[in-house]
């Protein structure tokens, strides 16, 4: 078995040490024959350094590096071109980017050896670029990785993020202005800034992140996964006592369903490796950063639980001052495109969770995030929710619900019922429950249904502070019959639930019926 690249990002560390590599040189040959200037979006953790590092190393004419891979017996080995490579994820949380620019620019002047006279951050990145043309008689490659990652360390500060994007809007305005000694231009980031300036008027980088050439250009596909992994899928069958079917079902049911065409699909290549090297399925990929984001800011947790549709504008103008939920969460990993349906005018792109390991390690933090219940005891609740619901114990319910409500303070508690509601999710959903919510019925919208063991949940919520809690139950019990909610689960054992919220009071009712 080769060795697992885990944490290397540098193509030529890779092929010298004999590391597993899944080419991807066939994309970027297609990159380089169709075009010259070039930006992709994708998540943290995907590949986009390394993609980085191979196109280096490619132009820099590193002939034996790319040896037995597709572009071998493809390429010009016989011109190498200057590459400046800057990666901007060293800045730090702060508003101080000039020194940090600055300084990036003095070493590649070093590298080389070609001296910087301009002050301005714009001035000196063109004397640079214009230098170093001259300098080698070649036009020159220019390659940014993380080119956003100062703008979204400091999202959760608007005001401070603004002031990066005005002095990147610079910085990269320079790259417009020297377009005439530049041979190949590549940018990598999360998110799409589109009013900084590489994204307008002149030298508009063509897009790539949803296109059809190049949806699996980072991450591995199935074909690769088997191909690429077999030794390494042969010892997690072993040590994990499961049958290669079972074991390549729980791999992509872990970490595969990441898309950017709808069609196309891609495991998460960090969870993998991390998956080969430990033997483990676990949260590999949401444990290598912190999801704090998600507590930054406000979101609608009912469009997260369940498929969510939106349009490519979304996707396009990505605002620190006015952050979409759709885009953050998309742009970032969370979520998706499982499908896109381009009958309607504009398409319209459905998004959801990828797999498992997000939707588990999404939840759960939340949770940890919002109670004193730690994750480590929501099997715990798991068992006592569902046998409580079983025998009636609507007590021991109110009970759990309380504990679980009780860390949050008053002054972060919101009057709306939806408030309560997405709170709720969160917390059966962490649990492992199968568990759906706005559930469309011919006659309304069910709030939750919870299906396990031929049994139906269904769950009615209700939030008034002026209402009595026997009053709330009422109508929510009514509710449920009135409307049938029942009908889709013909022939199952159903039960009926009421869980309504009164100033600080709780209340719970369970009805069981056979339909």
């Amino acid at each position: 078995m080769k060795k697992l690249p885990i944490g290397t990002q540098d193509f030529s560390i890779l092929r010298e040490d004999d590391y597993l590599y899944v080419d991807k040189t066939e994309h970027i040959f297609k990159l380089v024959e169709n075009g010259r200037i070039y930006f992709l979006s994708r998540p943290r953790r995907f590949g986009k350094s390394l993609l980085i590092s191979t196109i280096e190393e490619l132009f820099k004419c590193n002939k034996k590096l790319f040896e037995d891979l597709y572009i071998y017996n493809k390429w010009d080995w016989t011109k190498p071109y200057p590459v400046l490579s800057l990666d901007l994820s060293g800045s730090e949380e702060s508003e101080n980017i000039h020194d940090f620019l600055n300084d990036i620019l003095e070493e590649a002047s070093e590298d080389f050896n070609v001296e910087l006279k301009r002050i301005t951050l714009n001035k000196k990145f063109k004397e640079l670029i214009k230098k170093v043309s001259l300098k080698t008689g070649e036009k020159v490659v220019v390659l940014i990785d993380k080119y956003d990652d100062p703008i979204i360390k400091n999202l959760k500060n608007p005001e401070i993020a603004e002031k990066i994007r005005n002095t990147l809007n610079s910085f990269y305005k320079a790259l417009k202005e020297s377009d005439s000694y530049i041979k190949f231009l590549f940018l990598t980031g999360i998110s799409k800034f589109s009013n900084v300036s590489i994204f307008s008027a002149l030298n508009n980088p063509d897009d790539i992140t949803l296109s059809q050439d190049f949806s699996t250009i980072c991450g591995y596909t199935q074909d690769e996964l088997q191909s690429n992994f077999s030794s390494h899928i042969e010892n997690l069958i072993e040590k994990q006592g499961l049958t290669e079917e079972e074991t390549l079902n729980y791999i992509k049911f872990w970490y595969d369903g990441y898309s950017w065409n709808g069609v196309d699909k891609v495991y998460n290549p960090f969870s993998t490796l991390k998956l080969f090297k430990e033997n483990s399925f676990d949260t590999h990929w949401f444990e290598t950063g912190t999801p704090k984001f998600l507590t930054d800011f406000s979101y609608n947790i009912e469009t997260i639980l369940e498929p969510v549709d939106t349009i490519k504008s979304d996707f396009d103008d990505f605002d620190p001052l006015n952050i979409s939920q759709n885009a953050l969460l998309f742009q970032t990993g969370y979520l998706t495109i499982k499908n896109v349906d381009e009958n309607k005018m504009p398409p319209i792109y459905r998004l959801n969770i990828p797999n498992f390991e997000v939707r588990r390690a999404f939840f759960n933090n939340l949770v940890s995030e919002f109670s004193n219940v730690s994750i480590n005891d929501l099997m715990k609740y798991r068992k006592i929710f569902w046998e409580s619901v079983l025998e009636g114990d609507e007590e021991t319910i109110k009970e759990i619900v309380g504990d679980y409500l009780a860390p949050i303070p008053n002054i972060l508690r919101s009057k709306e019922e939806k408030y309560y509601h997405a709170l709720i999710f969160r917390w059966l959903l962490s649990m492992g429950f199968n568990i759906h919510c706005e559930v469309l019925t011919y006659s309304g919208r069910v709030d939750a249904v919870i299906e396990k063991n031929n049994k139906i949940i269904i769950i009615e919520f209700k939030q008034d502070n002026e209402r009595s809690i026997d009053e709330m139950i009422k109508e929510s019990l009514q509710q449920i019959e009135d409307r049938k909610y029942e009908i889709p689960y013909k022939g199952k054992t159903i039960i009926r639930m009421a869980i309504v919220f009164s100033k600080e009071k709780i209340g719970c009712k369970i009805e069981k019926d056979i339909f």
